[in-house]
């Protein structure tokens, strides 16, 4: 999480404008940058209309502003109103064609909308910025958007680099261990799971699949251990409720 926050989508990632203070300081007068920072949190919050009232009025009071059109995209998105979204985040980095939050963010928008070579293009795009602090995550959305085109090899080979510029990033451990237990490869997807479960304290997703393999394996103690972390950490969430259907059945 560090200096920005995360809305994790499934295993993607979109990224608000947060890692440009200094940037949003200068171009946001005390009227605007206090409605955007109304915006941000009421977002952060989930309470998106709020969030979407004080987001307009920040790029009212200063248009020119690139990250307000990238949290006003974030809120739209998570309404799914994906036109509009997809119009706020090209505004964006219209305005700043350095700002990676926004092109990882239009480009988690084409892999939602199933767009798969737009969204690998516009990732790629948000990789050329040197001076971006947090390139492993839009590497492992990268990952993500080669899985869906078919590429596997070059799915691998994005997660990897994920990891290897994050060692402490739980995502693509997450997102190699479900490529390969998808695949059949279940001795490569253990270690990857077990990495992301220890990294990741309250993620059910990869105690799913790393149970799963548990089972494979007939460590049966093992792996209802993993599916009760699973279950009690995201009891309403689909990996969790996947993860309580294992605790039932025992």
């Amino acid at each position: 999480m560090k200096i920005y926050s995360k809305l994790v989508l499934g295993c993607f990632l979109l990224l608000a404008g947060c890692a440009a203070k200094e940037r949003r300081s200068e171009a946001l007068n005390e009227k605007a940058s206090t409605q955007y920072q109304f915006a941000y949190d009421a977002y952060q919050n989930g309470a998106l209309i709020p969030a979407l009232t004080s987001a307009l009025h920040a790029i009212e009071l200063a248009p020119n502003n690139p990250d307000a059109r990238n949290l006003l995209g974030l809120i739209y998105f998570r309404q799914q109103k994906y036109a509009l979204a997809e119009a706020s985040f090209k505004e964006a980095v219209l305005l700043d064609s350095k700002l990676s939050e926004g092109w990882n963010n239009l480009g988690t928008l084409y892999f939602e909308m199933k767009r798969y070579p737009e969204a690998h293009t516009v990732l790629e795009k948000a990789l050329e910025n040197p001076l971006y602090l947090y390139p492993e995550r839009i590497t492992n959305n990268l990952g993500l958007v080669e899985e869906a085109l078919g590429h596997k090899e070059a799915a691998i080979q994005a997660y990897d680099r994920a990891i290897n510029l994050q060692k402490d990033f739980y995502l693509p451990y997450q997102n190699l261990g479900k490529l390969f237990y998808n695949a059949g490869e279940y001795e490569k997807a253990k270690g990857l799971l077990t990495e992301a479960v220890r990294l990741c304290e309250d993620c059910s997703q990869p105690r799913y699949y790393l149970g799963s393999i548990l089972i494979k394996d007939n460590k049966t103690t093992e792996a209802l251990k993993i599916f009760k972390e699973g279950a009690t950490s995201d009891p309403r969430g689909y990996y969790g409720q996947l993860c309580e259907k294992f605790l039932v059945k025992e």
